[in-house]
């Protein structure tokens, strides 16, 4: 199959993913091989071109969303056949997406309607499972005292599925911070009650719709510049999800307040092997809300072809920080 590939990690100037002839992957008896049609671009995949090299004399193929067709399926797989059009989430400990074919454990994918597209598809997993599992934590449900929600970097491709999740599944007040004309135009339409610039005074915004306080806040992006105010917004015994790196910010702030933190790595259950099958269920229920016309694709922009230019365009689109909804990648 061909695949984009790198050996070592690489930055956009010295950009070391390259378009190779590789193996096809073998499956496993819980596995199932796709033909990829669409994969996802992700910020996480850019951060681990950067950071991280293959095994030394091997070589890494990124990419952890996809839609595509079932090929072949391991001797335990249930629920699925030959021909079936799926789309699901990769495993961050194996080989990804950024190529023709791909392994994967069938728990982590779902069938996809015949008139869904592929390229809406792709877009979907890796937001839709990482809003749901960091905001619905108890019982796929959000905590009972939780009345509003303040999404930071509402615009991007998990914050796109967060706000919609919410609308879609709960009554709660939906706060979205966006700071251009697009990035707000954007999250309006998903449906956030209320947006806010986060460039400008965050507070102060607030108070004047009458919120003095919020009781979660789901950190998409932007946690580090407002954790400067965040713990004056953040209601006692409050609730903070971030799926941000934390190495360089300081939660101390929100102690006094006995914030609750829940942290969140999508590709947790799929390399620690625990209830992988919830996630083929999150994608599921998402399949109901789209076909009921209560969320739909977060796809803005997309680019056709398995190609190093193609990868290279999308990745610096990513490294700005700027995104509106998601990238994908047709083949």
């Amino acid at each position: 199959m061909k695949a984009l590939v790198y050996s070592h990690k690489n930055t956009l100037n010295d950009f070391g993913i390259r378009l190779e002839e590789v193996a096809d992957p073998k499956i496993s008896d819980t596995d199932i091989l796709v033909r990829i049609k669409a994969f996802g671009v992700n910020p996480g995949e850019a951060l681990f071109r950067r950071i991280l090299d293959a095994p030394k004399g091997e070589y890494r193929i990124l990419g952890y969303e996809f839609s595509g067709i079932v090929e072949q399926k391991g001797a335990k797989v249930s629920g699925f056949d030959i021909g079936d059009r799926v789309f699901g989430i990769g495993d961050t400990s194996r080989q990804g997406a950024y190529a023709e074919l791909i392994a994967v454990d069938y728990r982590l994918i779902a069938k996809i309607p015949d008139f869904a597209p592929y390229d809406h598809a792709a877009a979907a997993p890796v937001g839709t499972v990482t809003a749901y599992q960091s905001l619905f934590r108890f019982n796929n449900e959000l905590p009972s005292d939780v009345n509003t929600v303040l999404i930071l970097g509402a615009a991007g491709g998990v914050g796109s599925m967060a706000i919609q999740l919410l609308k879609a599944k709960t009554n709660v007040t939906v706060i979205a911070t966006a700071s251009k004309p697009k990035s707000q135009n954007w999250v309006k339409e998903l449906g956030a009650d209320i947006i806010v610039d986060h460039h400008s005074d965050v507070i102060k915004q607030l108070k004047e719709v009458g919120i003095d306080q919020v009781d979660f806040v789901f950190a998409a992006n932007g946690l580090k510049n407002a954790i400067s105010w965040l713990p004056e917004l953040i209601k006692p015994y409050g609730y903070l999800a971030p799926i941000e790196g934390l190495s360089d910010i300081d939660l101390l702030p929100l102690m006094n307040k006995s914030v609750t933190i829940f942290l969140e790595m999508v590709f947790s259950k799929s390399i620690f092997g625990v209830n992988e099958e919830s996630q083929g269920a999150i994608l599921r229920e998402l399949i109901g809300l789209l076909m009921e016309g209560r969320i739909k694709s977060p796809v803005k922009q997309t680019f056709n072809g398995l190609s190093v230019d193609n990868i290279r365009q999308a990745h610096t689109i990513l490294e700005q920080r700027n995104t509106i909804g998601k990238i994908v990648i047709n083949l």
